[in-house]
C-alpha cells in the first residue's frame, strides 16, 4: 500500500506541471484570459520548480561524475552566478506584471522600459529552455580508469541521463514556456489596443498628431524598447558589479558549465569509489542537506567527507585509545547492523534521511570530544587525510 501512495505522489508530481502547461496552452487557443488560473499556474509552478531544482541536485562542472553515486551528469546552470540569473528573471517578471495589469496608466517611456524587460526575460526563458530541451550529452571514460581489474579496460564507460533526469529537465521548462505564452500574448493585445487608441484620438496640431501616431504605433514602441535595452542592461550590469558578480555572469550561467549544449567547460573525468556507513550518507545525500566538505581516503579509496562522517569517526578513534575493549564492542555492533543498513542508502532522499537521523548522536560526539580529548578539533578535522611518510 505504501509503495503504491509514493508512486501516485510521484505520478503526480511528473504530470502536474505538464497538466498546468497544457491547461493555458487551451486557454491561450480560446482566447479565454483566467487570472486566478495565471498566479496559481506561475506561483506553484515557480515554488516547484525551486523544489526540483533542490532534489536534482546535481555537481558543478568541477567535480568528477563518481559511478556509484546517484547523479549522472553535471548541472545544467552555474549557480555561483545565480544573483545575476535571479536579477535578470526577476526583472523580466515584474515587467510583465506591471504591463499586464497596469499598462493603461503608464507613461510612455515607462511603458518601454518594461517592454525591454519583456524582451530581456523572453530571451532569457527561450535560452533556458533550449539549454534544457537539447539534453546533456553522456559523460564518458575508460573502462580501465574506473576499475583497474576491468577485463577491457579500453572499453568505453557513458553515464548519460537517467529517466528521472529527463522528466526534471523537461519540468524546468514549464514556467519559462508559460512566461513565453503569455508574453507574446500581451505583446499582441499592447499593438491591438494602440491601433485603437490611434483611430481615436486625433489632435489638429500636426506635429502632435504625428507623434502621437508614431508613439502610438506597436512597430515604433517595439523598436524603441529594443533601444531602452542599452541604458537598462547598463544599469543591471553595474548592479551585479556592486555585488560582486562579474559583468558577464548571466552568460556564466549557461556557459561555465559541462556537458550541456552552450556548455564551454571540461568536467574531470568519472571516478569510481565506493563506501560503506555513514560514507555512503555523504556521498549519496543532497550537498544542501549533508554539506560535503572534502575528499579524503578510507583503506585506499577516495571517498567524500562531511563533518558527520569526520565526527563520528574520530569519536570512534578516541574511545579505541582511551577504552579499547569498548571500541570492541561498538566496532561489532557497528559492523553487524551499519553495513546491511548502508546497503539500503541507495537514493539521495534516503542519506538525507540517515543523515538527519544520526544528528543527535553526532552532537553527543562531538560533547564526548570536548569532554576527554585535549584539540578535539584537529582530531576532527584529520580523519581520513593521507598519511605522511617520515
Amino acid at each position: 500500500m505504501d509503495e503504491i501512495l509514493a508512486m501516485g505522489i510521484v505520478a503526480i508530481a511528473c504530470i502536474l506541471p505538464f497538466a498546468l502547461l497544457a491547461t493555458d496552452i487551451v486557454l491561450f487557443v480560446k482566447k479565454k484570459e483566467n487570472v486566478i488560473f495565471e498566479v496559481c499556474a506561475f506561483g506553484c509552478g515557480g515554488l516547484y520548480m525551486l523544489m526540483v531544482y533542490f532534489l536534482w541536485d546535481l555537481p558543478n562542472y568541477r567535480t568528477p561524475i563518481n559511478v556509484y553515486g546517484t547523479a549522472n551528469i553535471h548541472e545544467p546552470f552555474n549557480l555561483e552566478y545565480y544573483p545575476a540569473l535571479l536579477l535578470f528573471a526577476g526583472w523580466g517578471f515584474v515587467s510583465y506584471l506591471l504591463l499586464k495589469f497596469l499598462r493603461r496608466k503608464l507613461p510612455p517611456l515607462v511603458e518601454v522600459f518594461l517592454m525591454a524587460g519583456m524582451y530581456v526575460g523572453m530571451a532569457l526563458s527561450a535560452v533556458f529552455i533550449f539549454q534544457l530541451i537539447c539534453l546533456a550529452d553522456p559523460v564518458d571514460a575508460k573502462l580501465g580508469d574506473l576499475y583497474p581489474n576491468a577485463d577491457n579496460p579500453d572499453s568505453v564507460y557513458y553515464l548519460g541521463m537517467s529517466m528521472f533526469d529527463l522528466i526534471v529537465a523537461l519540468c524546468l521548462c514549464v514556467i519559462p514556456l508559460l512566461y513565453l505564452i503569455h508574453t507574446i500574448h500581451l505583446l499582441a493585445r499592447i499593438v491591438k489596443e494602440k491601433a485603437q487608441k490611434q483611430q481615436e484620438i486625433q489632435y489638429e496640431n500636426p506635429v502632435l498628431r504625428k507623434m502621437n501616431q508614431w508613439l502610438l504605433s506597436g512597430a515604433n514602441l517595439f523598436w524603441l524598447a529594443l533601444v531602452a535595452l542599452l541604458p537598462a542592461l547598463g544599469l543591471l550590469i553595474a548592479l551585479l558589479v556592486l555585488f560582486g558578480q562579474q559583468p558577464d555572469s548571466i552568460i556564466k550561467v549557461f556557459t561555465q558549465t559541462s556537458d550541456w549544449v552552450l556548455s564551454t567547460e571540461i568536467s574531470p573525468p568519472p571516478v569510481a569509489y565506493d563506501t560503506h556507513y555513514l560514507c555512503t550518507v555523504s556521498l549519496r545525500g543532497h550537498r544542501r542537506v549533508v554539506k560535503p566538505t572534502r575528499y579524503g581516503i578510507r583503506r585506499g579509496e577516495k571517498i567524500v567527507v562531511n563533518r558527520q562522517l569526520c565526527v563520528a569517526n574520530a569519536f570512534e578513534q578516541l574511545i579505541e585509545e582511551k577504552t579499547p575493549n569498548l571500541h570492541r564492542k561498538i566496532r561489532r555492533f557497528y559492523d553487524t547492523y551499519g553495513y546491511p543498513i548502508s546497503k539500503h542508502i541507495n537514493t539521495a532522499f534516503a542519506a538525507d534521511v540517515v543523515y538527519i537521523i544520526m544528528k543527535p548522536l553526532e552532537w553527543f560526539f562531538v560533547f564526548v570530544l570536548y569532554l576527554f580529548d585535549a584539540e578535539p578539533e584537529n582530531r576532527i578535522n584529520t580523519q581520513y587525510m593521507p598519511k605522511v611518510r617520515q
